[in-house]
């Protein structure tokens, strides 16, 4: 493998973001990690080139400043090495009914999840079609195939990330550049994610996977070219049943299971 080819991976230091970046490395690929600042990159850097005795940099920027996109890019630039595999994965969600939001809120889902996202696959894409092979991978959700009440912005911001990732699958026909969309059910990150699928009862439980399981299952479709990859049989098994059940019941189901919301300060 090219030893100056990298991994960049946004929202890497937690969760799924880090999950991946260890599936990576484990695989030999050099590592870019992003996150916000203060969140500890310097000792997962450490980690992965200790670990798996791979080359790793790190950036620390809030994506939804004005030009935090650009200034990630201008490091890659900055640093002299070459992006081969992008994973979008910088994201966040809130819960609960559209007027009990803030607009910060608001804004952080659609400047993150979007804007974001948008603004990177923008200035990197040019570089990743330069390359023999190349892939970008893009987080979704299962809810991007059934509005949901109560995860109203967040839901519609994962719909974006799916048909985004899936019309520039169709755009990049006949270049050397694929990209494979992950649309997981729930996965068990952190407290407040492990509340919420205890909460949401049945579904949510039985759905739910581990960020090492969802890197590992991601990678390998990505890798492989698979335009999209739902982790796990349960999530699998439900969203083919899910078609024969009539809209206005899928709705009432979601109403019942997500409308156990609870605000998190």
């Amino acid at each position: 493998m090219d030893r100056n080819f990298y991994t960049l991976i946004t929202g890497a230091s937690s969760g799924i973001g880090m999950a991946i970046a260890r599936e990576m490395a484990s695989r030999g690929h050099n590592i870019i990690l992003h996150s916000l600042p203060d969140q500890n990159l310097s000792r997962l850097t450490k980690e992965l080139e200790d670990d798996y005795h791979v080359k790793t940099l790190y950036y620390e920027v809030d994506l939804t400043i004005e030009n935090g996109p650009q200034l990630l890019y201008e490091f890659v630039k900055q640093s002299e090495v070459e992006v081969d595999i992008f994973v979008n994965n910088a994201g966040v969600g809130f819960d609960g009914p559209i007027e009990s939001y803030s607009i910060d809120e608001i804004d952080a889902m659609i400047l993150l999840n979007v804007r974001a996202l948008t603004h990177l696959t923008y200035y990197l894409t040019p570089e990743l079609k330069r390359h023999p092979a190349s892939y970008i991978l893009f987080i979704s959700s299962f809810g991007c195939y059934v509005p949901t009440a109560y995860k109203s912005v967040y839901l519609a911001t994962k719909s974006y990330i799916f048909y985004f990732a899936r019309a520039l699958r169709s755009e990049f026909t006949g270049t050397s550049l694929r990209t494979c969309v992950v649309v997981p059910s729930a996965v068990r990150t952190n407290k407040n994610v492990l509340d919420r699928i205890r909460r949401n009862g049945f579904f949510a439980k039985a759905s739910a996977i581990s960020p090492e399981e969802m890197a590992s299952v991601a990678v390998k479709a990505m890798l492989r070219g698979r335009k999209v990859v739902l982790p796990g049989i349960f999530a699998n098994l439900s969203l083919n049943f899910g078609f024969l059940i009539p809209e206005g019941i899928v709705f009432w189901m979601t109403r019942r299971i997500f409308g156990n919301f609870r605000k998190i300060s």
